[in-house]
């Protein structure tokens, strides 16, 4: 190290220039990154639906509706007009309406009611309109342009084109509002007004060259872009504070300020190493996902954690050495008293906090067993232009999605019996297939092809279902479930594939719960590994992951006390960046005590490490707490919006746990850790307060 940090200082301006020149190039590159905003294209290939889409791609010209658009106060000529308008657009590749299902050459009444209702009602007109992938805010926008204010338009394709419409104006929301917000931390912790600029400067050059990056990647989803660039800063400017803070030691002890850096550098090299570790291995979780927005979100989080841990050993440096002498300039008061007297009154508490945490564990552990979980993008803002169209179009139309159905085509009778039977499904409203709609006494040979490309390929039958559900819940699923146990009674399991919303979100839930075990399991097992390692102990990591694994149930329990939905991927990511980054506050009370301990009996070293971690393990929970509560309240996407609001909450009570339950486990388990650390040297001095009982004395 001391080879190492004589060239980071000696080389601090051709690190510099190199920085500004390589952050230069991933910002051109960071604007050419394409953002995906299409959830089910993450999902594993393996999956049905995933299986499903490339089939009906390979086979059939028409795409599935993603976009329905109603019209008001509209004549039947009226809206085959506007059909024929829809289908002009470029970006619109197919337009389903009711003379698509029906002869409306004859009178409405003589059709039958509940088909003719589902596209036509009281004068109102519903079409089912397929996007091209990729062109969904193209065709959004065009479609909003041709009809006006009067036209109302929900599914997936809108939920897509809103977010990209929104997305530069969510993304500098976001920034605008956490960037004063940590620098308002930064000062109240901090002794200079250049300091917290410093931080912010080294961690989002980080988090700039790591954007750019991307592009490597071909893609990133808008819940990466949303999320990690806020992550990658909130947990890794801990370690531009331990580096600036171990400099301003050093130069209380050198005249010289490079050599007070290099010694800094070489002091705090370890502490911000086992943090960035930690960290690290927590986010590697990710990228064993199967749905893979966790690997997207995982190897940038991982990259993000590397570039910062850079950084601050390389970059801030340069930054701290050059502009030291404002820095001095700029001195004020620390603000945030120092916690000194924290240990005494902290102590006091540590029985009840064991026996009130204790009684919670169990109803925490279970409550958030038993959340009930968003697995989508989750209900649009009611506020927002989305939802209030979706009310709109459901006042004059039953909700349905559009399930699509492929099975072999070699068999016009079990294609009838199946169309047939889901007719009769509870949840089903409508089918359409060749044998209800045209009939298998009719030869498809002796029918234009115009007709059967729509119903047939070479090798594949398709039936589109209509159901009365939402895209997801239990009764989506529900109804998924029954159309495809309906459909195997007729063709092999292997040999039926299903697309759509409802079936989409099907899969994913199948996937992210599967998903769940594995994530959890990598990370509990990376951390044990790292802190392990870092401590030559058995007993100390299993007691800092089991506090930490504690606040992740509390947390996660919450919306199931509270009766809220949950965001799947949002439990999943804050779950492993709890276990990855809060764990650092359990490292730093943990390694502060085994150090005063070896001097001190166990309560006067306790108080000791209360006394000077509280603190910096408060900054660095009120960073992540920032971070997450002004991501949530910055962004309109439910999924983005949750995650943060969750990351908030849990820096939190990781923060409070640490201080109160860790220390109070440290204590009762003192023994046991003695004799499970590799040289642990404790102190065998009896606490003042033990010897003063023996002598009767109260204290």
């Amino acid at each position: 190290m001391d080879k190492i940090a004589e060239k980071i200082v000696n080389l601090r301006i051709p690190i510099l220039i190199s920085t500004m020149v390589l952050l230069i190039v991933m910002i051109i590159c960071a604007f050419n990154v394409k953002i995906n905003y299409n959830m089910m294209d993450y999902l594993p290939e393996q999956a049905n639906s995933t299986k499903a889409i490339k089939l009906m791609e390979e086979n059939f010209d028409e795409a599935m509706a993603n976009c329905n658009v109603m019209v008001s106060d509209v004549s039947i000529t009226e809206a085959l007009d506007i059909k024929d308008k829809l289908s002009d657009i470029d970006a619109v590749t197919d337009v389903k309406w009711l003379d698509d299902v029906a002869d409306i050459s004859k009178p409405l009444t003589m059709q039958d009611e509940e088909t003719v209702e589902m596209y036509y009602n009281n004068k109102d007109a519903l079409f089912s309109v397929a996007i091209e992938e990729g062109k969904e805010r193209d065709g959004v926008n065009a479609i909003k342009e041709m009809l006006g204010d009067d036209a109302c338009l929900t599914g997936n394709a809108v939920s897509q084109a809103t977010s990209q419409n929104l997305a530069v104006s969510q993304a500098t929301k976001s920034i605008m509002l956490i960037g004063p917000l940590i620098i308002i931390v930064l000062l109240l912790s901090t002794t200079s007004y250049l300091e917290p600029l410093l931080y912010l400067n080294t961690i989002g050059i980080a988090v700039g060259i790591n954007w750019g990056l991307q592009i490597f990647n071909g893609e990133m989803s808008y819940v990466t872009m949303a999320v990690s660039p806020i992550l990658q800063m909130a947990v890794s400017l801990d370690y531009a504070v331990f580096l600036c803070g171990s400099f301003e030691e050093k130069r209380k002890q050198y005249d010289s300020v490079t050599v007070a850096m290099k010694e800094a550098i070489k002091e705090s090299f370890k502490a911000i190493t086992a943090s960035a570790a930690t960290t690290l291995f927590g986010f590697v979780a990710l990228i064993f996902m199967d749905f893979k927005v966790g690997a997207d979100m995982g190897i940038s989080l991982v990259r993000g954690v590397i570039l910062s841990f850079l950084a601050v050993i390389l970059l801030m440096p340069s930054l701290l050495l050059i502009c030291y002498k404002i820095s001095d300039r700029l001195k004020h008061k620390r603000i945030l008293p120092d916690f000194r007297r924290s240990g005494n009154v902290l102590l006091k508490t540590r029985i009840p906090v064991l026996i009130v945490i204790a009684a919670l564990s169990l109803p925490a552990y279970l409550g958030q067993l038993n959340n009930s979980f968003i697995y989508g993008s989750g209900e649009p803002d009611p506020k927002s232009e989305l939802a209030v169209d979706a009310n709109r179009i459901a006042e004059s139309f039953v909700d349905h999605t559009v399930v699509a159905l492929l099975v072999p085509n070699n068999d016009s009778t079990a294609e009838t019996l199946l169309s047939k039977e889901l007719e009769g499904n509870d949840y089903v409203t409508d089918v359409i297939s060749y044998a209800n709609v045209v009939s298998n006494k009719i030869p498809s040979a002796w029918i234009g092809k115009d007709v059967t490309k729509s119903f047939y390929s070479e090798d594949l039958c398709r039936i589109i279902v209509y159901t009365d559900t939402a895209e997801e819940g239990e009764r989506a699923f529900e109804a998924v479930n029954d159309i495809k146990e309906t459909a195997s009674k007729y063709y092999p399991d292997d040999e039926i594939y299903m697309c759509g919303q409802s079936a989409n979100m099907y899969d994913m839930k199948k996937t992210v719960e599967a998903d769940s075990k594995r994530v959890d399991l990598i990370t509990i097992l990376a951390v044990l590994i790292v802190l392990l390692i870092e401590f030559k102990s058995i007993a100390l990591p299993v007691i800092m992951v089991l506090v930490i694994k504690i606040a992740v149930w509390i947390n996660m329990s919450i919306p199931y006390f509270t009766g809220e939905p949950l965001a799947y991927i949002g439990y999943l990511v804050v779950g492993t960046v709890m276990m990855g980054a809060t764990i650092d506050y359990a490292i730093l009370l943990t390694e502060h005590y085994i150090k005063y301990r070896k001097e001190l009996p166990k309560m006067e070293a306790m108080k000791k490490t209360l006394g000077q971690v509280v603190k910096s393990a408060m900054v660095s929970a009120m960073i992540l707490a920032v971070a997450g509560f002004s991501l949530g309240m910055s962004s309109s996407e439910q999924i983005v919006k949750a995650l943060g609001l969750l990351l908030g909450k849990g820096a939190l009570i990781a923060f409070a746990l640490s201080i109160t339950l860790l220390p109070a486990l440290l204590l009762l388990f003192d023994k046991v850790i003695e004799k499970t650390t590799y040289k642990a040297n404790f102190c065998k001095k009896e606490s003042k307060e033990y010897e003063a009982q023996k002598r009767g004395v109260l204290v």
